[in-house]
């Protein structure tokens, strides 16, 4: 069963499978390997629709883990280290493709996110679903990559801000301000009752996959849209 993110227990789990790993328990490396590896290959593909090409940048990256895993010094949780390194070897490999322009420029409009709603997300049972599904799906067009990103792994995958704003190679207070543009640009293009429709489907969304989401990450996210409405 999956863990939140925010059970304590679960980030100090993931630092015992590194210091295990670190004395050369291959057994605890393969454990991390499974625990994250469906979840980063989700990730790598919302960057480019390419497994073989998304497999290869996560056989290198846990490849260079265990390589280099007496050296690895990790100041954030696991999980953002992971979805980071991933990343990381994702833009490079956009790069080299000529998806993406020369990584020292700007990024906000030079790569694409694809962030979409999931089946099981889709809980409303009448005859408008279609429509609010489209409507919501075309406002999530409008996003830059980066608020799609930071939507992506604050709701789908769970990271607080400061996981996120490790992940993305940004500051928490520019992880905040992506966050609210995004909501503030959901609020210009749909009505009220739309945008709600939006929260309750993220949250559904992260709920299914992550159960026991505490109510504090609940709290949080509530003031920023109230900051951003």
């Amino acid at each position: 069963m999956s863990r939140t993110p925010f059970d304590s227990h679960n980030t100090q789990e993931d630092k015992s499978l590194i210091i295990h790993m670190r004395s050369g328990d291959y057994a605890a490396f393969t454990l991390l390997y499974n625990k994250y590896i469906r979840q980063l290959t989700q990730y790598g593909l919302k960057f480019l629709p390419d497994l073989p090409a998304v497999e290869d940048v996560l056989h290198d990256v846990f490849v260079w883990l265990w390589t280099n895993r007496q050296k690895i010094d990790i100041h954030s949780s696991v999980k953002s280290y992971l979805f980071k390194s991933v990343r990381t070897s994702m833009l490079h490999v956009l790069e080299k493709q000529h998806r993406l322009q020369s990584l020292q420029a700007d990024e906000e409009h030079t790569y694409t996110f694809d962030l979409q709603l999931t089946p099981e997300a889709l809980v409303l049972h009448n005859e408008n679903r279609r429509l609010i599904r489209q409507q919501i799906e075309n406002v999530l067009l409008t996003l830059t990559p980066k608020q799609k990103e930071v939507i992506y792994l604050r709701y789908y995958e769970g990271l607080n801000f400061e996981d996120i704003a490790q992940s993305m190679n940004l500051s928490v207070k520019a992880c905040y301000k992506l966050m609210g543009r995004a909501i503030a640009t959901l609020r210009e293009n749909m009505v009220c009752s739309l945008l709600f429709v939006v929260c309750c489907l993220w949250f559904v969304v992260y709920s299914y996959r992550l159960p026991g989401t505490s109510c504090q990450a609940l709290y949080v996210d509530h003031s920023i849209c109230n900051r951003a409405l």
